[in-house]
């Protein structure tokens, strides 16, 4: 608080009282200590005369904005609200009530502060800005944003309204209006760092993140210590799937800012992705040790049990996320795929009220519907279950599309057609020779639910494979769909091909160089067949396959944590399927790849001839172990992660059969 800030606060109308000269002295004695910077003993002098002069409201707001200035928040709430209790007139007193019940969390009472100030001068900016936050929280979007605007209106370079309106700009799910907003506000004021932090955020939600990183790291060279940064850059570094360089950040976060939980709830979360689950383990341990009660550590702990296949101690997590933070869509969804048999008619009826909840997020209601769907439908009530896999799914893709990240069925025609052009077989057989002899890498692909996760438990029950998961590394390596063709054209195309190559077996093999066969399950590697085949001529393709409705109806079904815009219409569904199924078709006709088809339901007919069937063809003896999949110690971080700890079973089989009558888009987009 800064000599020009202590004098504006000093604006009140409610003095000493004048019977009591020694109230105006020790006013005046206690603003000469601010001046001098000596907040304690000003701090004592306020305290003295609300003994002496109890009305005193500007002496407890003084008192407030000291607390405030030490970071005693819940001090400075209490003696603000005594503040206003004692004068009505003054907007400063009440506008450092919004803010201060803003940073406690208190949201209505911020409300009411800023809307008494706005009443008595409708053009206090501040006011304007403090109530758009307080909005916000309450989920009353549009008004925060029309208070926000007013801030700026009234304040063109008012910094903080332009990152407040970039912030709810970004909630309402507009990334793009929000880059520019916080660009503004750099124009404003270049040195703000959380205008910096939060356009990183903010790009990295349009999908740019080059873009994000650059503004994250620039914020950093300002301020190498600033917390808020080093988060931000994380997370951008786990988009990238670069989980050495995110961990570093968001330790470096920790550092700058001990406790900051949010980082330590990444770091344990980049940690799970990176597959090192005792370090996940060890990370959520230790934020529950000091706040027990924190559903996000609940329910990411549930994660990584769930992933190690401790189902018990998963639904346990699960349960504790769900009864402190009802509003907590994944607990709420992990609880419901896993546990669906133990929620009882009022839980589903307590979940059917926070619907009501204006604070409620659009992710969140969304995995609720998914939640809500997946009980019904363990209890038999399809119809319901549908209405809410539908509205799920409806607010998935408002989401997407107001991100730019929808599905759009003719540009991903073009991409295939596009896909075919590139590699063509004059390309591939002026490569055959080409790329990287080892025959390690088993890549797993096909439509998601089609059976992928099973086939790699399969196959990485089997002592002589490792299996690395959900890798998605071929195209984050080859950029776009074509561009390595279009490399292997150049003189140096041989040169580019290896250096791919190398970087990708460096990451497959991390961990496991003495594994004969090593999976990434990526399902959509399928469009990178292309690609795969000038790095890895001598790879194996497992192609996994199952009856397009059941398949296309468990996508629907699915809450993807991925953006997979496809799969939230029925139409669109039925569009990928068939695009993927002209695209393997054309696969199977490239020189060098081999590729096998798996059918799902043959797995389920003749579990152990489908199983030899596929270890054959990997050219491995057989293995008995691999028929028990279901028992494996290797983590699985997929939708599928409940299902493979469980013997083979049927009910999957014809699966969506009691849903065929609300199936009518999907059945036309299949056979169309």
């Amino acid at each position: 608080m800064n000599r020009k800030e202590r004098r504006a606060l000093r604006r009140g109308k409610n003095r000493a009282q004048k019977n009591d000269p020694s109230v105006a002295a020790d006013m005046k004695n206690a603003e000469a200590l601010l001046d001098s910077g000596d907040l304690v003993a000003a701090e004592k002098v306020y305290q003295d005369v609300t003994q002496k002069d109890p009305a005193n409201a500007e002496a407890y707001h003084m008192l407030a904005m000291i607390a405030y200035s030490g970071g005693h928040m819940v001090e400075a709430g209490e003696r603000i609200l005594e503040a206003i209790t004692r004068n009505d007139d003054d907007p400063a007193i009440h506008a450092n009530c919004g803010a201060i019940m803003n940073l406690l969390g208190r949201p209505w009472e911020a409300e009411a502060a800023c809307r008494h100030v706005i009443t008595l001068d409708p053009d206090h900016a501040e006011a304007h800005n403090n109530l758009a936050v307080s909005l916000e929280v309450q989920g009353r979007l549009d008004e925060a944003r029309d208070a926000a605007a007013r801030a700026i209106e009234l304040e063109v370079n008012y910094v903080e309204a332009h990152i407040n309106l970039g912030n709810i700009t970004l909630r309402a799910g507009d990334p793009e209006a929000a880059v520019e907003c916080y660009r503004t506000a750099i124009a404003a004021n270049p040195d703000n760092l959380m205008a910096r932090a939060n356009l990183g955020v903010a790009l990295r939600e349009t999908g740019d993140l080059e873009g994000a990183e650059a503004a994250c790291r620039a914020a950093l060279d300002l301020n190498p210590e600033f917390a808020e940064g080093h988060n931000s850059l994380g997370n951008v570094l786990r988009e990238k799937k670069d989980w050495a360089g995110a961990k570093d950040a968001f330790q470096a976060a920790m550092v700058c800012r001990p406790g900051y939980q949010e980082a330590h709830l990444n770091l344990a979360a980049v940690n799970f992705k990176d597959g090192d689950m005792e370090n996940a383990l060890a990370h959520y341990r230790d934020i529950l040790e000091s706040q027990e009660n924190l559903a996000e550590a609940h329910e990411g702990l549930g994660v990584v049990y769930l992933a190690l296949g401790q189902l018990d101690e998963a639904v346990e997590h699960f349960r504790k996320a769900v009864e402190i933070k009802p509003t907590l869509g994944t607990a709420q969804y992990n609880l419901a795929t896993g546990a669906a048999d133990s929620i009882d008619d009022t839980q589903v009826t307590a979940m059917r009220a926070l619907f009501t909840d204006k604070g409620l997020s659009d992710p969140d209601r969304a995995k609720l519907h998914f939640a809500l769907g997946e009980i019904n439908h363990h209890r038999g009530n399809f119809e319901t279950a549908f209405a809410d896999f539908e509205a799920g799914n409806q607010i998935g893709k408002t989401l997407l599309e107001r991100k730019g990240l929808g599905f759009d069925a003719e540009a991903f025609d073009r991409r295939v057609l596009e896909i075919k052009f590139a590699y063509n077989a004059d390309l591939m057989a002026e490569r055959k020779d080409g790329g990287d002899p080892t025959d390690k890498p088993v890549f797993i692909v096909g439509l998601p639910r089609s059976g992928t996760t099973l086939a790699e438990q399969i196959i990485t029950n089997h002592p002589q494979v490792a299996g690395k998961g959900e890798m998605d590394l071929i195209s984050v390596l080859c950029s776009e769909d074509t561009a390595l063709a279009e490399a292997v054209a150049a003189e140096d195309g041989e040169k580019t091909v290896a250096g791919i190559a190398d970087s990708y077996l460096e990451r497959l093999t991390e961990g496991a160089v003495d594994a004969a066969r090593i999976t990434d399950k990526t399902p959509y590697n399928f469009l990178y067949l292309g690609q795969i085949q000038l790095l890895f001529p001598y790879a194996h393709i497992v192609y996994c396959r199952r009856d397009p409705l059941d398949a296309g109806f468990s996508c629907y079904r699915q809450n993807f944590t991925g953006p997979h815009a496809w799969a939230c219409d029925l139409g669109d569904i039925g569009h990928f399927q068939q695009a993927c199924e002209r695209l393997m078709a054309y696969w199977k006709e490239a020189p060098s790849l081999s590729i096998l088809d798996l059918q799902y339901e043959d797995m389920v007919a003749d579990q152990e001839g489908t199983s030899r069937r596929l270890i054959d063809f990997l050219g491995l003896e057989w293995d008995a172990a691999c028929l028990d999949f279901h028992i494996s110690d290797r983590p699985v971080l997929t939708a599928s992660n409940w299902q493979v700890r469980k013997p083979l079973y049927t009910s999957a089989v014809g699966g969506a059969k009691p849903y065929e009558e609300f199936l009518g888009d999907l059945k036309a987009s299949i056979t169309g």
